[in-house]
């Protein structure tokens, strides 16, 4: 925390001369270096605070304690300190030792004695403090309360502090250091202290403020949330000073005029980034209405420009306020990494590790998928999975999501098994339930013993509530028959989107039944009048390609809203992918939608 107000000891000691009781200056030999004339300073201070009155003995150690912290020396410094009685001193003066010893146990990580201190001084100190010294005063406590973790204290606190700021900058900082602690408040946290019935006007303003945010997360809602709120609060700070994150609200969009779409033309992505253009283009042709200003589409081929120097060049020339892709996970990461450009990016993929400011990211995520499946499994009372995915890239993905996912909850992740070749489904089925290790036991069994006979029930293992599947429509129509066969057939089954083609085929799907599987709204929902229109102009919107067509219409209808979104965690926004919300790397995450196949048909689930 940056202090607003610092302490001054040569002032106190000024006031002691005026006094009369000044300590006499020590005669430092000339020819002695800067450090040797501190450390002869140092003595003679120690020596005069020997031969001085408590008061005045405290005053000259906080002297050297200072001194020694300009030399580094800190732990000599928090040994003088420490021996400073302030119950000595009289008012006036033990409030200034009072914030340097409260700073030196701060530093030293030691909240509870900080906090003891500050007690010590409200309990004892009657002379007057004036704003400055309170507000210093409380960031140091709201400081402790942070070292001990104790958000709704250092809340309380800084609530206070902003009470006593005028109507400048730091009075709009502390609203939003209010904001911030609210936003690492869970729901538990922040029910209890809703309904404490001890909260002062302030505290429960905040809270109420907070609270009609968290459970309006739709941005269509929110400002009516924020107006709700200003009518029962109108004496409440936040309503004539809201934190900077609210401020979002008063507009519903970013100020473009052009949009610099980076796409490649030709090469392996060209099909794909094809479709994500047409969704572009429809969302932006739907948007025109009269009166209303529409931001300029300008394309440029990413296989052309594929530096983020030639790429800032571009846009400086086109005036470009934002751009929508890369496509390409590499010209992302070098985005990523890269300061040239100045304005707003919409990546249509996601970076490995980096994250700067500007740069959002948004994608048709496969983690996304397994990380929804690993709490929806966890919620229905799933504690032992077996994963079975794909031998390739996309599967390796979903089976290390989930896991660490479904762990990270407590789960336990009992066998997995990749599969690949179709041949090979019966032995990868049987290699996951362990049906083959109980028929090798009665093969062995009866070798050894061949004279009798024994009945034997082939069986699989029991060590798993349920099965992770990753399949495209194909395998699985394939994979689901074996799982059954090899006496899983009573195992609940949760799969990725990969599982619907997008058009239902209730013939060829009757042997998904029961199988329930994550979804976007594009797929899933009744068509949107955006699908409608692209229908009657393509005839794959319903294959996995449709989904790109959803994801450009997204890319459109989100950018918009990408400041209020970062500005106000957990706030959604509905989409043809999913519901869309941002986190705190720049990511757009997708809340994908539940549905299981019932007589061969995809039915929703509530």
């Amino acid at each position: 925390m940056k202090f607003q107000w610092r302490l001054s000891l040569t002032a106190m000691l000024a006031s002691l001369i005026l006094s009369g009781c000044a300590p006499s200056t020590s005669i430092i030999p000339p020819e002695m270096t800067p450090a040797e004339k501190q450390q002869a300073q140092i003595e003679s201070l120690l020596k005069k605070a020997e031969n001085s009155t408590a008061a005045k003995a405290a005053l000259l150690k906080a002297e050297v304690a200072q001194l020694l912290f300009t030399q580094n020396k800190n732990e000599q410094a928090h040994s003088i300190l420490n021996s400073i009685d302030l119950a000595l001193l009289p008012p006036a003066q033990h409030i200034e030792l009072t914030l340097l010893k409260t700073k030196n146990a701060l530093d030293q990580q030691q909240p509870e004695q900080a906090l003891l201190y500050l007690e010590q001084f409200e309990l004892r100190n009657n002379a007057p403090v004036d704003s400055a010294q309170k507000i210093y005063l409380l960031q140091l406590k709201q400081s402790a309360y942070n070292q001990q973790q104790n958000h709704f204290k250092a809340l309380q606190t800084l609530i206070e502090i902003s009470l006593l700021q005028e109507i400048t900058d730091d009075k709009q900082k502390t609203h939003d250091e209010i904001w911030d602690k609210l936003i690492s408040f869970d729901e538990q946290m922040l029910a209890k202290h809703l309904r404490s019935g001890t909260n002062s006007y302030y505290e429960q303003g905040w809270l109420e403020l907070f609270n009609e945010l968290r459970n309006n997360k739709k941005l269509d809602t929110q400002h009516q949330a924020v107006s709700n709120w200003s009518t029962l609060w109108e004496a409440h700070p936040a309503r004539s000073i809201p934190p900077s994150a609210l401020s979002g609200l008063a507009e519903k969009t970013l100020s473009v005029r052009k949009i610099a779409v980076l796409l490649p033309f030709e090469g392996k992505l060209s099909k794909a980034a094809s479709a994500i253009k047409e969704g572009l283009m429809m969302a932006h042709f739907r948007d025109k209405t009269p009166g209303k200003p529409s931001p300029e589409l300008l394309f440029l081929d990413s296989a052309q420009i594929n530096t983020p120097v030639q790429l800032a060049q571009i846009l400086n020339e086109e005036n470009a306020d934002l751009v929508i892709g890369p496509l390409s996970k590499e010209y992302v990461n070098n985005l990523a990494s890269s300061t040239h450009i100045s304005v707003p990016i919409l990546a249509l993929n996601y970076a490995n590790e980096s994250y700067r400011e500007g740069l959002y990211q948004f994608g048709l995520s496969a983690e996304d998928e397994a990380t929804q499946i690993a709490h929806k499994a966890w919620a229905d009372g799933i504690r032992q999975a077996a994963l079975l995915t794909p031998n390739s890239g996309w599967g390796q993905k979903i089976h290390d999501s989930f896991k660490e996912a479904f762990e990270e909850l407590g789960g336990t992740v009992t066998t997995t098994q990749s599969f690949g070749d179709t041949k090979d489904f019966s032995n990868d089925i049987s290699n996951l339930l362990s049906t083959d290790s109980s028929n090798q036991r009665y093969k062995a069994l009866r070798q050894a013993i061949y004279t009798r006979k024994i009945e034997f029930e082939e069986h699989r293992r029991t060590d798993i509530d349920a099965i992770i599947l990753a399949a495209l429509p194909n395998d699985a129509r394939q994979l689901s028959p074996i799982i059954a066969f090899n006496f899983a057939g009573d195992l609940p089954v949760y799969a990725t989107s990969h599982l619907f083609s997008g058009t239902p085929d209730p013939i060829q799907d009757q042997d998904l039944n029961k199988i329930r599987f994550i979804g976007t709204p594009w797929a899933l929902q009744p068509p949107s009048q955006n699908k409608v229109l692209l229908s009657q102009q393509r005839n794959n919107t319903n294959t996995r390609l449709g989904r790109l067509y959803a994801l450009g219409l997204d890319a459109y209808h989100i950018y918009p809203y990408l400041q209020q979104l970062s500005a106000l965690p957990g706030t959604e926004i509905s989409g043809e992918t999913g519901t869309l919300s941002l986190n705190q790397k720049g990511q757009i995450q997708r809340k994908l939608i539940w549905a299981r196949f019932k007589e061969g048909t995809p039915q929703l689930i509530e």
